[in-house]
């Protein structure tokens, strides 16, 4: 599989499972009320009242799954404090697709480019051709100097099969060289599509861990409160506990 193909197939992979993120996480909010005594209740028994609701804003767990599947996704859903950062994260890994796609493109360009000067000014197709023939024919003027070379160094190993589809023949040095150079420059653009990966990667773990530090940052702490009831106009011997929990 190609490379951009493996970044666009974990693109589609993080739109699959980006619905089950989609929804926010409901906190609870419950109040409790207690009174010891009161009216139409025996004593020591505390009627209760509960009420939930719920809230918008993401986990941190769900922020940080976010960035993890699109940079810069966690902290958009933070509001638009973070807008700005989250938008830096996603123009960096698209730009990064691009850069993948591009490079492999250039490769096959060179490559092809290369592929047609061997063929015309070596006589020999190196299409589908194995690696090391490859850089036989752009260091060597033909098959014979090649074999003649192995066995003077004694690399009997790497000696190549006398057929005629590996027999090459540069009409001139020149030739020779303008091959290695669009083989070396083919050769350089493949490795720098590695390293846009590794930045893709190193693009997410950041963004995640930024987007889930500020999230913890911005999550309210709990909160309890102790305040007496009244009832009737009268103080009634109890109180009211209210509880606030949001993650």
């Amino acid at each position: 599989m190609k490379i951009w193909h493996m970044g666009i197939v974990f693109l589609g992979f993080g739109a699959f499972i980006s619905s089950a993120l989609v929804a926010p996480v409901q906190a609870q909010v419950i109040t409790a009320q207690a009174a010891m005594t009161g009216e139409g209740v025996a004593p020591g028994v505390a009627p209760t009242q509960a009420q939930v609701q719920d809230f918008d804003t993401p986990s941190p767990r769900q922020i940080f799954l976010r960035s993890l599947i699109v940079p810069g996704w966690g902290h958009l859903s933070m509001g638009d404090a973070y807008a700005s950062r989250g938008r830096a994260h996603m123009i960096t890994d698209v730009g990064l697709v691009l850069a993948m796609v591009v490079g492999e493109q250039r490769q096959a360009r060179l490559l092809d480019d290369g592929f047609a000067v061997a063929e015309t000014y070596a006589g020999i197709s190196l299409t589908d051709k194995s690696r090391s023939l490859q850089l036989a024919v752009s260091d060597y003027d033909s098959f014979q100097e090649y074999n003649e070379t192995m066995l003077r160094l004694r690399n009997w190993n790497r000696l190549l099969v006398d057929t005629p589809e590996n027999h090459w023949t540069w009409a001139s040095s020149e030739r020779r060289v303008e091959y290695q150079e669009l083989r070396e420059q083919a050769d350089q653009a493949g490795r720098a599509m590695p390293i846009a990966i590794s930045l893709m990667v190193a693009n997410r773990v950041v963004s995640a861990l930024s987007a889930t530090r500020l999230a913890r940052e911005a999550s309210p702490s709990i909160t309890l409160s102790l305040s007496p009831v009244y009832m009737q106009g009268a103080f009634q011997e109890g109180g009211q506990l209210s509880a606030t929990v949001r993650f």
